[in-house]
This record gives C-alpha cells, structure tokens and sequence, in this order.
C-alpha cells in the first residue's frame, strides 16, 4: 500500500515539474523572438564596432582664472587705496556735479591712480580681445597667453601713438588745452570702460557659448553706448576751447576713431582667420 501511494505521488509531481518546465520553456522563446523581432534591439544583426574612439581632452584653465583673479584684486586694490580718486571719477563721469572742471584739476594732478587705472584698462583690453579671438577661433598661436602678449602690445602701441599724435598735434596748431582737455576725456571714459567690462569679462572666461555670446552682445552694447559718450564729451569740451564746426569733428572721428578700428579689425580678419 505504501508502494503504491509513493507511485502515485511521484508520477503527479513529475507531471507538474514537466507542465512547469514547457511552460518556462515558451515563455523564454517568447521573449526571444520578441527582442530578436523588436526594431530599437539588433540581436540578431552584425556586432556594430567602433572604428575609433575619442576621449574628452578638458580645457585647462587654471592660470586664465589665476590671471582674473589677479586682475580682479589689482582693480580693488586701487580703489581700496584711492577712495577719493574713484569717487570723482565716477562723479565726472556721471555729471552728478557742476564742478566739473574742478573736479578735472583734482584728478589731473592725481598721476598715480590715474596710471594704474590705465594699466588696468590695457590688461582688461588684451584679455577681452584674446577671449573675442579665441571663441571665433582666429588664435593663429599655438598658446592663448602668445596671443595675449600681441593684443597686449597692439593697444598699448595703439594708444602711445595715439597720445604722441595729439601731442604734437597740440604743439604744432597751438592748442595744447585742447589737445589736453580731449585726451583727458578719452582716458577717463577707458577707465569707466573698464570697471563696466570688467563682469562681462569674468563671464566670457569661463562661460559655454550661449552664454559667451550673451556676454559679447552685451560688451558690445557697453562698447558702442560709451563710444557715443566719448565722442559727444570730446566735441562739447574741444569747441570751448578752439572754434571746430560740427563737420570737422566729424572728419576728425573718421579718420582717428572709427578708421583705426576697422584697420586693426581687417587685420584680425585676414591675419588671424
């Protein structure tokens, strides 16, 4: 009797492992085909391999950010030790004052800060126009700080003969105020261009570039906008002091404003593309 229940038991969980067993059997065959006939998976295709293999070499920036930092703290430095410089600064700029040509005398006979600030403006100008070239992709160098160099040395170069010119300009016409009295606008109006560029340039350091190209546009703007001011400073103190017509400052823009710029822009062009 025993035998025969042992039989029985036997043959009904052999039954039912053999049931189980079809059953995990179809349903592996299932999936199979499911993924071997499914149009994202290529199980049944060829082994795809790839041909080459390219790694992501990042861009090294510790010494760019080392050099705004330090541009940063040279620009704090000058107005943490020139408090009463930076004030009239901004107040002649902002003609929040009638004592303007006071105000004029102070920061004449203030040559230190006034030569700091203009270091300040030729650093900033060098690494503006290298992160400009670099994100256009005309750096004809091998190395960033190469470029910085030339565009350091083109402003500078720029602006001494510029200097020069009126100078003798002024010596030669006699009208050394005026000659005086407008390069003093000039380079008060660069050392605001400066402080306001100064962010914007930060930003192009290290920014992607959407927001590199936001940053432009608006250096642009700042640029343009400070260009105007300059230019309508420029005419309203030289026609005090000597008789000019609208029509020969205009000249005069043309031919030593808007000129040189498209001089040293067409040579960026066709140099550095």
């Amino acid at each position: 009797m025993r035998i025969f229940l042992f039989l029985i038991v036997w043959m009904i969980s052999s039954g039912l492992a053999l049931g189980q067993d079809g059953s995990d059997f179809y349903q592996t065959r299932f999936v199979r085909d499911a993924l071997r006939s499914h149009p994202y998976f290529n199980i049944a295709g060829p082994i795809a391999l790839q041909k080459e293999i390219t790694t992501h070499q990042p861009i090294n920036k510790d010494l760019v950010f080392y050099a705004i930092v330090a541009l940063v703290l040279f620009f704090a430095i000058i107005r943490r030790a020139f408090p009463k410089y930076m004030q009239d600064l901004f107040r002649l700029f902002f003609r929040t004052t009638l004592k303007q040509r006071h105000l004029s005398e102070q920061l004449s006979q203030t040559p230190l800060p006034s030569l700091l600030l203009n270091l300040y403006f030729f650093l900033l100008a060098g690494f503006y126009l290298s992160f400009w070239i670099e994100y256009a992709a005309y750096n004809p160098f091998d190395s960033f700080w190469v470029l910085f160099f030339y565009l350091l040395l083109a402003v500078t170069v720029a602006y001494l003969v510029k200097y020069t010119t009126l100078r003798l300009t002024g010596w030669l016409f006699k009208a050394h105020d005026a000659a005086q009295s407008y390069l003093f606008t000039v380079f008060t109006i660069n050392k605001m261009t400066a402080i306001f560029l100064l962010p914007l340039v930060v930003v192009m350091a290290f920014s992607a570039a959407p927001v590199f190209t936001v940053a432009l546009t608006l250096s642009w703007v700042v640029l343009i906008a400070l260009l105007l001011y300059r230019l309508l400073l420029s005419f309203r103190v030289v026609r005090k002091q000597v008789q000019l017509s609208g029509f020969h400052f205009l000249l005069y823009v043309a031919g030593f404003e808007i000129a040189p710029l498209l001089v040293i822009y067409k040579l960026i062009m066709i140099n550095f593309a």
